[in-house]
């Protein structure tokens, strides 16, 4: 048998072994909101969850998306997305919405956007399930107002009396452990998380040249909460590419829409693509002019 041979049977036999899941993961070069509108892209009722956290008006540098902030501007955007992200959900489906209240940049009147979200996705029919505050520590101090030390993930689900919800996934270990009273393998995980974030100096170790960018095991948290194994996760801004880099470790399938391309090369390198021994697919298609 060549080396050519007993390589390719010996990935054949990594992909049948029974602890070995193949996955598929497309990072798609593009703008979202028009890829989510194709059918060709992304087919109908394809999607178990969609976990995101769109541009808001920061005025970071994104590349070609401008980021700067018109409340009406993002309201209408968000509510393109919640109406196009309906036709590829899953009966069962769920969307994470990270977004942060914002300092309006003129009169720095703080915004609620997650007020103005969560009424743009209700006009598109989904149905609140939880608003969870995301707590951290590691952000800039400011001196005429209280720091801000919270952003806010809205879970939305497309039928309330039918979605995921994997608890015993995300228990998390009892406060007090001598309590006889106590049953189960763990805690409810509350909607008050905390998790540090990213910040320059660990951006710049990792060499990750993304403006934002998750914490991974929070976004692990969503995907064993609210998806099962070989279950397809979409994340339409998916930036430096953390949605993809975790639901590939959590043996799920996922999709990833970036508008630069200059991200591409980032997200792949993050995906381990470059390994010459792996059980999953990665590939970059462009949509449109990109």
């Amino acid at each position: 048998m060549s080396i050519t041979q007993n390589y390719k049977q010996r990935k054949i036999t990594k992909f049948t072994t029974e602890k070995s899941i193949y996955t598929e993961h497309n990072l798609i070069i593009g703008n979202a909101l028009d890829v989510l509108d194709d059918p060709k892209s992304i087919k109908d009722e394809s999607v178990d969850l969609i976990v995101t956290s769109p541009p808001y008006g920061l005025s970071k540098s994104y590349g070609k998306y401008s980021d700067k902030f018109d409340i009406d501007s993002w309201t209408g955007m968000i509510r393109q997305f919640g109406e196009k992200s309906m036709r590829i959900l899953q009966p069962h489906g769920s969307i994470f919405l990270n977004i942060s209240p914002i300092p309006e940049p003129k009169t720095k009147e703080i915004y609620p956007l997650d007020s103005y979200a969560y009424f743009a996705l209700k006009q598109c029919g989904y149905f609140l399930r939880n608003q969870i505050i995301w707590h951290f520590n590691n952000m800039q101090n400011c001196t005429n107002r209280l720091s801000g030390r919270w952003e806010t993930i809205l879970w939305f689900v497309k039928d309330i009396k039918n979605y995921k919800f994997n608890l015993d996934e995300v228990r998390m270990p009892y406060i007090t452990k001598k309590d006889k009273r106590l049953t189960g393998t763990g805690r409810n995980p509350t909607d008050v998380w905390y998790f540090d974030r990213i910040n320059n100096m660990t951006k710049n170790k990792l060499n990750l040249y993304h403006p934002t960018v998750y914490p991974d095991r929070m976004i692990e948290r969503i995907l064993k909460m609210s998806t099962s194994t070989k279950d397809l996760v979409l994340d339409p801004f998916v930036g430096s590419g953390t949605t993809m880099k975790v639901a590939k470790n959590l043996q799920r399938n996922s999709i990833g829409i970036e508008l630069d391309a200059k991200y591409k090369n980032l997200i792949k390198k993050r995906m381990g693509e470059e390994e010459s021994d792996h059980d999953f697919d990665f590939t970059i298609t462009h949509h449109g002019k990109n």
